[in-house]
């Protein structure tokens, strides 16, 4: 049955071996605020819709605390990797290093008719955001016009899915 999938520059980076250091950094400080917040990022320019709908992509780092990016994987996290984007950029990344494994959040503008790309591997996921599937080790998720796509390696294929649903769950409302 065939799916949809986007090529992502996550996914270049991803296959490329791109999941590791981006930034050494090993902070347990507070994510620097960004200059939209999850907090703040209900409205656009026009006082309508939320970041799903318009805005600045927000940071993933801030999506996501150390204590929870550890309870939702059963790993601890052992340093944060960030993207160094502006405000702005319609692309942004956070990964969570973990002891055994990883995971790794991005962000990225999109719409109804790219999500759908159709390719042999992908699957179907039910029950996240407005359309999600999952191909190559990554869950894709549509919220408006935002893609999330979730990586988390260190469990099974399956624990792994399961693990990345969770996330997702956790961070839609946030953006």
């Amino acid at each position: 049955m065939k799916h949809r999938l986007v090529v992502l520059a996550s996914i270049a980076l991803l296959g490329s071996g791109g999941c590791g250091v981006i930034n050494n950094a090993d902070d347990n400080r507070a994510p620097a605020p960004a200059a939209t917040t999850p907090a703040t990022a209900t409205a656009d320019s026009s006082g309508t819709g939320s970041v799903e709908d318009g805005g600045d992509i927000p940071d993933p780092c801030t999506l996501l605390t150390r204590a929870e990016a550890t309870s939702l994987t059963g790993r601890d996290v052992t340093r944060i990797d960030r993207d160094g984007a502006d405000s702005g950029d319609v692309s942004r990344f956070c990964q969570w290093q973990q002891d055994n494994g990883q995971l790794a959040v991005f962000l990225s503008r999109t719409t109804a008719d790219e999500f759908t790309v159709t390719v042999a591997e992908a699957q179907t996921v039910d029950g996240v955001g407005e359309d999600a599937y999952s191909a190559n080790g990554h869950l894709y998720v549509l919220h408006g016009t935002v893609q999330i796509d979730v990586y988390s390696r260190g469990g099974s294929d399956a624990g792994n899915l399961a693990t990345a649903e969770k996330v997702a769950k956790v961070i839609i409302p946030k953006i």
